[in-house]
């Protein structure tokens, strides 16, 4: 018969294959059946061990999801559903480059406004909202993705 590994130990195994936030952890042990005292002593010496940061993994999420092209609003739901304090979410996303989410918006704009349908333009700001960009950054994206592609045509 074999041993039920210890929440500590089944808590690095999933360190040890992505970084995950402490309500991540919890929710696996949770999920697997340990009690509230394993778990409780499994995240204290992960924090002691400074195996968990809930600052740092927000950050580096915040700044992993924006390079795949997504806006804020997005990133921030995604913090929220991975038990990520709100105030530690806020602070993950200020660190993002408003220049770089930007780009990134007109990049999405312009794949969608090439199409050149009569429905592009809202299809691509569609697309904006969908990933997660908010109205100022949306309408922006749209005004340079609409100089871009405008004189092609």
């Amino acid at each position: 018969m074999h041993e039920k590994p210890r929440a500590l130990d089944r808590a690095l195994r999933s360190l040890a294959l992505r970084p995950h936030s402490e309500g991540e952890i919890v929710e696996k042990l949770t999920a697997a059946g340990y009690t509230e005292r394993e778990i409780a002593e499994a995240m204290a010496k992960l924090m002691e061990n400074h195996l968990l940061d809930d600052s740092q993994f927000a950050a580096q999420w915040a700044a992993s999801r924006a390079r795949r092209g997504l806006g804020v609003r997005r990133i921030a739901q995604e913090l929220r559903h991975k038990g990520i304090a709100r105030d530690v979410s806020d602070e993950a996303l200020a660190l993002l480059d408003e220049s770089v989410l930007l780009e990134n918006a007109v990049s999405l704009a312009v794949k969608h406004l090439r199409r050149g349908d009569e429905n592009a333009r809202q299809r691509a700001y569609a697309a904006l909202v969908r990933r997660g960009f908010d109205y100022g950054v949306a309408r922006q994206a749209m005004e340079r993705a609409l100089a871009e592609v405008e004189p092609e045509e």
